[in-house]
């Protein structure tokens, strides 16, 4: 009956070391990624005083010149306590942008939101299943990307954020 105790005991400690060390490597993997959310959402504090945020997503779009357009995207409130929404660009070194343009915030109601965007979408491509809607720019441009498939390609398809007009880009994901 001993050597049952000390078994359990072995593996309840060895069970313990293992899920530590897999909480240990979790943290280390992504903790890059939580530096850049911090430098974003203190951005976006300090840039457009926002109060509180929600939905931070990460957005990255290739450019014409080979590099990445970068940007961390959020809904928050400002000092008022309206709904904004925050686009804040990064560079290639993952660090927040300074200067005009770096931190850019637009008032919900004076916009499109997702739902529009969806219903707008439904409409204009009846059978498109939607797979993801997140907030981006593309050529300077603040949108809502909206990725999908018509049951024979994967698409992704831009509207400006101010008013849900198409931007006349439409990219096909070639099949693999």
């Amino acid at each position: 009956m001993k050597k049952k105790k000390k078994w359990i005991w072995i593996s309840l400690l060895l069970l313990v070391l293992i899920l530590f060390g897999l909480q240990r490597y979790y943290v280390y993997v992504t903790q890059d990624q939580r530096k850049e959310e911090a430098l974003a959402i203190q951005a976006a504090q300090e840039q457009l005083g926002i109060t509180s945020h929600e939905d931070l997503r990460k957005y990255v779009w290739g450019q014409k010149d080979g590099g990445d357009n970068i940007y961390w995207t959020l809904i928050g409130k400002d000092k008022d306590n309206q709904d904004v929404m925050v686009w804040i660009k990064f560079d290639e070194n993952n660090k927040p942008v300074t200067g005009t343009n770096a931190v850019h915030g637009e008032l919900l109601k004076n916009g499109m939101s997702e739902a529009q965007i969806r219903n707008r979408f439904s409409s204009e491509v009846p059978g498109g299943e939607i797979k993801r809607i997140m907030p981006g720019v593309v050529n300077g441009i603040y949108v809502w990307q909206v990725y999908y498939n018509d049951d024979t390609h994967n698409y992704y398809r831009f509207y400006r954020f101010s008013n849900g007009e198409q931007v006349d880009l439409v990219y096909t994901i070639p099949n693999s």
